[in-house]
């Protein structure tokens, strides 16, 4: 995906995703349950971003990152792993929705706006630590 889509799932879960300094922090609405390093892949089913992209996120204790990314994540998990979030970079906003399991695995959908770039897909998590 191009680089306007890399907060996309960050927050797509990663909504809850954590990183290093050098990167926005937000509080969102996570429970406890789905803290960890998650793995991200994002694939697009309409417009011209890349095929795939991986991302790293990780959530600690409800706040939520991408590493190395400026982004700003607007949303949450709810306690059954509803995921319904909006993820900022610049002018671009990336609407993500789906769900999370306790087991460690989760998917849903996501869509760029505000934008020069439109764009759609899906996404596929997996807890990795």
């Amino acid at each position: 995906m191009n680089r306007c889509l890399t907060p996309i799932l960050a927050a797509t879960l990663i909504v809850g995703i954590l990183s290093p300094a050098s990167a926005v922090t937000r509080k969102v609405k996570i429970p406890n349950r789905y803290d960890g390093a998650w793995t991200i892949v994002a694939t697009t089913s309409e417009g011209p971003c890349s095929a795939q992209t991986s991302y790293q996120v990780q959530i600690k204790n409800s706040d939520a990152s991408i590493p190395g990314d400026e982004v700003d994540i607007d949303g949450g998990v709810s306690a059954s792993g509803s995921v319904q979030a909006t993820i900022t970079s610049g002018s671009n906003t990336v609407p993500i929705a789906g769900s999370l399991d306790t087991q460690g695995a989760g998917s849903g959908t996501w869509r760029t706006s505000g934008g020069a770039i439109t764009c759609s897909g899906r996404w596929n998590a997996r807890r990795s630590g």
